[in-house]
């Protein structure tokens, strides 16, 4: 354990030579991940219980805010390229330091259909400035990198960023749920991230003219091309034509990899108490992914990259059945006393596994688009790779609001207490036909493996590593 851990470490002493715009960069995206990932565990609350939304509507908006925020990443490109580094940092700061301001104190002076419309634009707002933020993070620190350390300094970017995502989770979210209630901690988790806009803001004034400008000329004599430009030269590529059928079969799982921010913190608290520790559960996820990436991506990168495919996809997709188990079942075990007890032990069960089997799935994901596509056009593929997310998530939006709505709507944790919920009503039914859905995927590509798999994918070993699908749509 130790040799693996100074192994993964030693390669870092190659990042004496990045310059100190590079750090900046990352301090940004540290200080926007505390933020943002405080955020996305608390909106669904948020919109619920401060703005008056339904549980079907803060769904809907929650999916939209995520789909608004790939749309726009297709789109920023242009500006960012523009703009230059420091100029489009300031737009995105700028941008969600008033959304996130507007969307923590608009409560306190608004209520009824002028509050939830106000709450809609700062949301596109938001979804605006985390778009140019993420776009902007990752030209920077290509261009504040050589060939030579680009590798290591987006192994730093990677650890940084599941760092940032654990505090976010038990230091910021926990700890202004706790210091506030759990209704007025939720509204200062948004001014917390409004101040932390301002931090990433003086971070990129900080941000060196002379590397700016060096960037900007790197970039002038390239003629950037739209999705839609790239769509039109490779539809008819067979090797596109795999990617696009491997990306529709690996939907199932996809809703999966949404849960964590759009499905569970309803059902943490409604199925168990309503100052429960949000934060602290969320926090296990990245944690478990950074131990991961240090100890356990140089044994997996031995193996096949569909049967890891596979095999990632079917323990995120089992991982579900933890929290679809009967309770009376999970009461039999011994050591669990009470259904608090029941609640917890599957919860955390669920985040353990599904934690391994992301590990497994998301770095070898990447590696899949990389295999298929031609050598020419690699960047081309791994852009539309973000498609699976883009459609995954406006999906789990809807979907999450009407289940969460039907079974693990406020109350039922009283409903159960009394014994008055059968299995078919109950939140267990809610993750059963979210575990179907998941199971889905690893069967589709074991049944059309001939149809999306080549010479490349299906002889060759893994190569990278990585994090968040999204990361975070590349990362947040």
């Amino acid at each position: 354990m130790f040799a693996a851990v100074k192994n993964y470490f030693s390669e870092f002493k190659i990042m004496k030579t990045v310059s100190k715009d590079f750090w900046l960069v990352n301090a940004i995206q540290f200080f926007d991940g505390l933020a943002y990932f405080a955020v996305i565990i608390v909106i669904s609350l948020y919109l619920t219980d401060s703005v008056g939304f339904s549980d079907m509507e803060a769904g809907a908006w929650q999916g939209i805010f995520f789909l608004f925020i790939t749309a726009f990443m297709f789109a920023v490109g242009s500006i960012c390229d523009t703009l230059g580094v420091k100029k489009t940092f300031y737009i995105a700061a700028s941008l969600l330091g008033i959304s996130r301001l507007g969307l923590g104190v608009a409560p306190q002076f608004a209520t009824g259909e002028p509050l939830k419309y106000f709450v809609m634009a700062m949301l596109i707002v938001m979804a605006l400035g985390t778009a140019t933020l993420v776009t902007n993070t990752n030209a920077a620190l290509r261009h504040f990198t050589t060939p030579e350390n680009r590798g290591t300094g987006f192994n730093v970017y990677y650890l940084i960023m599941n760092i940032g995502a654990a505090i976010a989770g038990f230091g910021v979210t926990d700890g202004f749920r706790a210091a506030f209630g759990p209704v007025n901690g939720n509204l200062m988790i948004f001014n917390f991230s409004f101040v932390m806009a301002v931090i990433c803001f003086f971070c990129a004034w900080l941000i060196s003219k002379r590397h700016d400008d060096a960037a900007a000329a790197e970039k002038s004599g390239t003629v950037e091309k739209t999705p839609l430009q790239i769509f039109a030269e490779v539809w008819k590529e067979s090797a596109f034509q795999k990617l696009v059928l491997f990306l529709v079969l690996t939907l199932g799982v996809r809703l999966v990899f949404t849960h964590q921010t759009m499905v569970m913190p309803k059902y943490y608290i409604r199925t168990l108490y309503n100052d429960f520790e949000l934060g602290l559960v969320n926090s296990l996820n990245p944690s478990i992914i950074v131990v991961g990436l240090i100890l356990f991506i140089p044994i997996i990168n031995k193996f096949n990259i569909v049967k890891l495919l596979v095999v990632g996809m079917t323990i995120s997709a089992l991982s579900l059945l933890f929290l679809a188990v009967p309770n009376e079942w999970i009461m039999a075990v011994p050591g669990i006393d009470n259904l608090n007890q029941a609640y917890l032990y599957i919860i955390v069960a669920q985040i353990f596994v599904f934690a391994v089997g992301e590990l497994i799935f998301s770095p070898r994901f990447v590696e899949y688009v990389a295999s298929v596509a031609p050598k020419d056009k690699v960047a081309s593929y791994m852009g539309l790779s973000a498609l699976p997310m883009f459609i995954a998530r406006p999906i789990n939006g809807f979907v999450s609001g009407m289940l969460i709505s039907s079974y693990a709507y406020d109350g039922i944790r009283a409903k159960i207490d009394t014994g008055n919920v059968e299995y078919m009503q109950s939140p267990e039914w809610m993750w059963m036909i979210y575990f179907i859905l998941a199971a889905i995927s690893p069967i589709a590509i074991l049944l059309w493996r001939n149809k999306v798999t080549s010479n490349a994918t299906d002889d060759g070993a893994g190569t990278g590593g990585g994090k968040k699908d999204e990361a975070a749509e590349a990362a947040h």
